[in-house]
């Protein structure tokens, strides 16, 4: 049974409930995170939860993970009843205290539901980045496992950038994006503090955003303003600002003063490094078919064919999310980025913190600086370039030229470049595939109205599902998305609200195909 308490339960229920021997799922809903922490906690427990508390704004669900699997989410009261609603039939009998509750005819659409889980016997993940590597992570914690493939090497993409950061960069107003960030932002910085502890590569140095231009002085003030007693963020003073960096800046901006400039790769390779993991590098997945109760997945594993079976697959393609049955040619949006590292001199300025604005700067590892990124759309060339590095030294100048001049002199190609996948609004695309070719049939009335009232139960393809298009947030959304994956595939309740795995909805871009008329190449 998964426990639903209405209102904080006592030090010893959650106690008791949480040091099961297995992963277990609790849901509180209140209004509010513990303010009263009490001593009857271990100190395992104190310093999980005052963690936490540095990340709970308010969020409509909240998700805390544990070490063990388990996860503790907390749902603000007036959000509780569509987050319910929600709920498929089958998890419904495992929740306590629901018996009161109306469970009324679902009103969505049905394009955005979930199917029905089956039972997940092996899974297959395809990608090795942030996005692959969380999603395997997320499954073994739940004693489900998993096999990851990739085309090259671990986080070599778009998550194999030298330095990346983790913060938030939201707006003023209350956006489904701004949510997101949010409720992600929460999650990795505890997850990553669980697997990464006693590890290099990441430092919780904060991330400064600074008011580069108008509009984000405007932005980063009115959130300060908006959420004076915030722990994640403070607006600082242009002399503020120039203390914490350790340079000499302009402007002000808004301090998270828990960001975390990390290296991508060996989080990833922490997420992996699981007794329920096994990693295939240099395995490009040719096909993939659905058979009558499972998929079948070929690749070629250094130069031989190989084929593997799952009941479940998941695509964690980022760049290449158009190159494979069932997203074949999907229309995901694709943005060259390119980023460039100096090696570090005593005479070289350094940064205290990761500075983030028109582009972003991190403190020194391994003796480099990395600083970037280029802004390319519809570009899929993943080449280092001279064009692109010589445009990274040139930001750095206008926006901090002493260090800019401090730097020893770069002639080489020095950085890393990858190609960033996106969606059309800018989210990403995350939950179970529907099946194209019949999504078009079914609703195909939608391309003469588009709000025209459709209940046809989607026709699915059982035990598909996608986590992509992160963009350049993947360290911030895609462990979340990844729990959310994981949570579908086994039936659990889900850590996004209701607007968020509406919003996420890979068949979004199915339906904006039927009701704009956009080509259409899907499987």
């Amino acid at each position: 049974m998964i426990p639903v308490w209405h209102g904080w339960p006592s030090a010893e229920i959650l106690t008791r409930h949480f040091n099961q021997h297995h992963a277990t799922t609790g849901i509180i809903v209140a209004d509010h995170w513990l303010s009263d922490v009490s001593d009857q906690y271990s100190d395992e427990w104190l310093a999980l939860l005052h963690q936490a508390a540095l990340y709970y704004q308010h969020q409509p669900v909240f998700c805390l993970p544990f070490i063990h699997g388990s996860r503790l989410l907390l749902i603000q009261p007036d959000m509780y009843a569509s987050w319910h609603q929600r709920l498929p039939d089958w998890i419904i009998p495992h929740l306590t205290a629901e018996h009161h509750l109306i469970h009324p005819a679902d009103a969505t659409k049905p394009w955005l539901d979930q199917p029905e889980p089956i039972p997940a016997k092996s899974v297959v993940i395809i990608g090795a980045g942030i996005a692959g590597a969380a999603t395997a992570y997320a499954l073994a914690q739940h004693q489900v496992a998993v096999t990851v493939l990739d085309q090259s090497d671990v986080a070599t993409a778009a998550s194999g950038n030298q330095q990346g950061l983790l913060y938030a960069k939201i707006s003023a107003h209350d956006t489904i994006q701004s949510e997101l960030l949010l409720a992600g932002y929460g999650y990795s910085q505890i997850l990553l503090t669980q697997t990464m502890t006693g590890k290099t590569g990441w430092n919780r140095c904060g991330v400064l955003h600074v008011d580069h231009n108008s509009a984000e002085y405007q932005r980063n003030r009115l959130l300060a303003q908006q959420h004076p007693e915030s722990t994640l963020y403070q607006w600082v003073s242009a002399q503020k600002a120039s203390q914490l960096a350790g340079l000499p800046l302009t402007t002000g901006g808004l301090w998270w003063p828990h960001g975390v400039a990390l290296n991508p790769r060996l989080w990833c390779m922490a997420l992996l490094d699981h007794p329920l993991i096994t990693v295939h590098t240099h395995s490009k997945v040719t096909r993939l078919d659905a058979l009558q109760n499972h998929w079948r997945v070929q690749y070629q594993a250094h130069g031989r064919p190989q084929k593997l079976s799952a009941s479940h697959v998941v695509l964690c393609m980022g760049a290449y999310s158009d190159t494979l049955s069932p997203t074949l040619h999907w229309p995901f949006q694709f943005i060259r980025g390119q980023t460039t590292v100096s090696h570090v001199n005593p005479h070289t300025m350094t940064p205290q913190c990761a500075l983030s604005g028109h582009s972003y700067i991190t403190p020194a590892w391994q003796n480099q600086l990395c600083f970037g990124a280029t802004f390319h759309p519809n570009n899929r060339h993943d080449a280092l370039t001279y064009a692109d590095q010589e445009a990274n030294q040139q930001q750095l100048a206008q926006w901090l030229p002493e260090l800019a001049r401090s730097l020893p002199q770069i002639t080489a190609l020095q950085g890393h470049a990858a190609i960033r996948c996106d969606a059309f609004d800018h989210l990403p695309v995350v939950g179970a595939i529907g099946d194209s070719r019949q999504m078009r049939q079914v609703y195909a009335q939608l391309a003469l109205d588009k709000n025209y009232r459709l209940n046809a139960p989607c026709p699915w393809q059982q035990g598909i599902f996608i986590n992509t298009a992160h963009g350049s947030r993947g360290l911030t959304t895609a462990p979340l998305c990844a729990e959310a994956i994981a949570c579908a595939i086994l039936g659990l309740p889900s850590p996004l609200s209701t607007r968020l795995q509406q919003a996420l909805h890979p068949n979004r871009l199915i339906i904006r195909s039927i009701s704009h008329h956009l080509p259409w190449h899907g499987a």
